[in-house]
């Protein structure tokens, strides 16, 4: 649209784009009106670009293609009229519209290491302001990036660029007349980063060593293509090339192993750029036997005066060959030295060890064998005592409150009536409130003490209590009631 200044109606300012139309018109009261035309005081006669018109009681002054020397006041004097206006021409910086498509629909790619220059020519009313961003912070000269300026250009040079350069930039022109933003996209593309670590070793037997990574955290701005895979045996100098692998396998197999022999394993990433650096294992040792692992530790099953019963599962290793067997020993809890069980292996995964000695504690572990020979032994199972089981005291007798006052209650029973030979070691009182499933242990009492006093209690606060006779079997089946601080006496 046309900007345009009815003189009569006051509306006294157009603004209009450089290069744009812009007209003011004034009406008069009558018809054989001559009127003049005024430029900043000065009579207009004729002007470049510029043109009067009268139709009727209208006149006119209409500029094409708006230039800076059509900026100014304007007046009409005609008959009983005189007004004025003022027209502004507006110069926002602008760059070239084939540019522009070019630099935003495209991003800029370059490789690392070589050098960047993002030149923008501009036209505008000057002074022009520019101002190169990246993640919105303005971007300054230091010994890698350069920004410059001149009336008419502004340039951002890279001189080495790397991953860290890729991005979205802005470039920001602004002038008295508006600001124009024009968003850039630069890529840098590089070899990728090492594999993500660490190494680890999924497999290692006498025969077989399988190793595993995970990608690189960047892959350079190119999809990684494949992975190399390389040995070196420990003490060695040179590095052997295993293989590759394609990308979406980030784990590798090798046969060629020795017995007893220890290597490093090194993996790189590579894409179209080049070959990553390389993520290093640490020392990785191959079986000597494909013998099977450890069993977890045996359980005791049962144990009398001179035998104790024990079982165990098979290892989850099992080796190469199938397991023929176990083989068992035994030490008194506190020595060092294992004894063997049996000199053949058992198939079974229980044995009865006979011949202990009464009231001696043992530990026991296992070990699986196979046609490559004795696995690594089990963790020591839990100590056992070599004896006949004890039974637990029996429960105590005639439980009851005997006297309390605001803040204690006193306790007092007999001993369990039936004892089946288990003399009582001992007794266990214990406690806790109405509101609590968890009980509290408040003392431990010789076995000649058949009362005790609980103190430190509220005044009228229920309370459950609970007493147990301990014998070399465990604690007896504990005798329970209600109590209450303060309150009479049962």
């Amino acid at each position: 649209s046309v900007p345009r200044c009815y003189l009569n109606k006051q509306l006294a300012t157009v603004r209009v784009l450089k290069g744009g139309p812009a007209e003011l018109s004034c009406t008069v009261s009558k018809d054989n009106v001559t009127g003049t035309w005024f430029k900043d005081g000065l009579k207009l006669t004729s002007m470049d670009g510029v043109i009067f018109e009268k139709k009727g009681l209208v006149h006119k002054l209409i500029i094409n293609k708006a230039e800076d020397i059509h900026a100014g006041k304007y007046r009409f004097e005609g008959g009983d009229v005189k007004t004025e206006a003022s027209i502004f021409v507006e110069d926002p910086p602008q760059v070239d519209k084939v540019l522009l498509k070019n630099l935003t629909s495209v991003p800029t790619v370059a490789k690392a290491g070589e050098g960047v220059k993002l030149r923008i020519p501009f036209e505008g009313r000057g002074p022009i302001r520019a101002a190169w961003l990246k993640d919105r912070m303005e971007l300054g000269s230091d010994t890698r990036i350069r920004v410059d300026k001149t009336d008419t250009c502004t340039t951002l040079s890279i001189s080495s660029c790397d991953r860290r350069d890729c991005g979205d930039y802005k470039v920001r022109l602004k002038n008295d007349s508006g600001v124009l933003e024009i968003n850039l996209k630069l890529v840098v593309i590089d070899k990728p980063q090492p594999p993500a670590g660490p190494i680890k070793i999924v497999e290692s037997s006498a025969n077989n060593i399988t190793i595993q990574w995970k990608p690189p955290k960047d892959d350079g701005g190119k999809p990684v293509q494949r992975y190399l895979v390389e040995r070196q045996q420990v003490g060695r100098n040179d590095w052997e090339t295993l293989g590759e692998t394609p990308r979406s396998c980030t784990s590798f197999t090798t046969s060629k192993v020795e017995e007893e022999m220890s290597y490093y394993f090194r993996v790189r990433a590579m894409n179209a750029e080049g070959v990553s650096d390389a993520l290093e294992s640490g020392e990785v040792k191959a079986a000597g036997k494909a013998s099977p692992g450890a069993p977890d530790p045996p359980e005791i099953i049962s144990a009398s005066r001179d035998t104790i019963t024990i079982s165990w599962k098979a290892p989850c290793k099992t080796g190469a060959s199938q397991i023929m067997g176990y083989v068992v020993q035994k030490r008194k809890k506190g020595t060092v030295t294992w004894l063997p069980v049996n000199n053949v292996p058992v198939k079974d995964k229980k044995l009865k060890v006979t011949s202990l000695k009464k009231g001696v504690q043992y530990e026991f572990r296992v070990a699986a064998v196979n046609a490559a020979g004795t696995g690594q032994p089990s963790d020591p199972s839990e100590p056992a005592f070599a004896r006949d089981p004890t039974k637990s005291p029996g429960q105590v007798q005639d439980l009851k409150v005997s006297s309390s006052d605001s803040t204690s209650v006193t306790l007092t029973w007999n001993k369990p009536e039936v004892q089946d030979g288990n003399d009582v070691k001992g007794y266990e009182v214990e406690m806790r409130p109405c509101n609590s499933l968890s009980w509290t242990k408040c003392f431990t009492l010789p076995a000649d003490s058949t009362s005790c006093r609980v103190q430190g209690l509220r005044a009228r606060e229920k309370l459950f209590l609970r007493v147990r006779a301990l014998g070399d079997g465990g604690p007896g089946e504990a005798s329970e009631l209600e109590a209450c601080a303060g309150a009479a006496a049962a």
